[in-house]
């Protein structure tokens, strides 16, 4: 049975609004699209090619700098002494990246008996210490919608 619905059959509105809802979401992935934003995290200079660098973005203060809680990570592996982790997709916001040369690839910062580590390590702005943990407010920066930000990190070693 063809019903009328204002002068469409039911079969022909229910494909217009289906056409319109497609629609709404392509426009609406657009949007999102341009709001997103990429950084990109160039490291270097690099104590030496050997390993891999391993980068963390963190969205919140939550088990910064030390656990994955709340993060993306990228693993890059060397082909000379320097590298770029790329974040992309991101939403405004506030963040913070944490970068490790894990140059014997074991996919942990080493550190010594003392607890110092002996592998290179960094954080975006460049806020590193001998004697403790770079912090949350040192180490943030904001994403603005549609912008991408391009940020140099440097290791302590």
């Amino acid at each position: 049975m063809t019903m009328k619905l204002r002068g469409f059959s039911a079969r022909r509105a229910e494909r217009i609004a289906l056409l319109v809802v497609s629609l709404a979401g392509v426009a609406q992935a657009e949007s999102a699209a341009r709001e997103s934003s990429k950084v990109s995290a160039n490291v270097g200079p690099l104590r030496n090619g050997n390993g891999s660098v391993g980068c963390r973005l963190y969205t919140s203060a939550e088990g910064f700098p030390r656990t994955a809680k709340g993060t993306r990570s990228e693993r890059v592996k060397l082909t000379g002494t320097s590298a770029r982790c790329v974040f992309s997709g991101l939403k405004p916001g506030t963040y913070a990246i944490t970068v490790h040369h894990d140059e014997n690839d074991n996919r942990k910062l080493d550190t010594n008996f003392v607890g110092i580590p002996v592998e290179g390590y960094g954080v975006s702005n460049n806020r590193t210490y001998a004697t403790h943990a770079p912090r949350w407010e040192e180490s943030k920066f904001v994403v603005e919608p549609g912008k991408d930000l391009e940020l140099g990190i440097q290791l302590r070693y």
